[in-house]
């Protein structure tokens, strides 16, 4: 029975706990081809936060993507044809990387060296 009060007492606890975000998120984090050196296609989508407003920018492979104005959060959704692993990172207004994450690249066979017709009929 004493077991039991231990575990009701910590139950509040948890029931009110807020779940803690993650500050930068990229979902999801990888892309699989079925052949290696195919593209890969998903639909990405990144979410961030900071602690103070200002002006942010996302940038896919040192390539700005969008930019956010007098904000906290941002959340930007598209559609990404990948067939390297591709890295993002959000940077302020000074151009000071902030977060950076990177979605990696996976794929199910390795390429084939000829892609001749294995079979024969005869």
């Amino acid at each position: 029975m004493n077991k039991y009060k231990y575990i009701l007492m910590l139950l509040p606890l948890t029931a009110f706990a807020e779940p803690s975000e993650l500050p930068f998120t990229l979902q999801p984090d990888q892309c699989v081809a079925l052949e290696q050196g195919q593209s890969c296609f998903i639909d990405i989508k990144v979410k961030w936060q900071t602690k103070t407003k200002g002006d942010y920018c996302l940038f896919v492979d040192e390539v700005k993507t969008q930019c956010w104005q007098a904000t906290k959060i941002g959340l930007w959704e598209n559609e990404l044809e990948m067939k390297t692993d591709v890295a993002f990172s959000l940077k302020d207004s000074k151009h000071q990387m902030i977060y950076s994450g990177k979605v990696q690249y996976a794929w199910i066979y390795k390429k084939r060296k000829n892609k001749a017709v294995r079979w024969r009929m005869f």
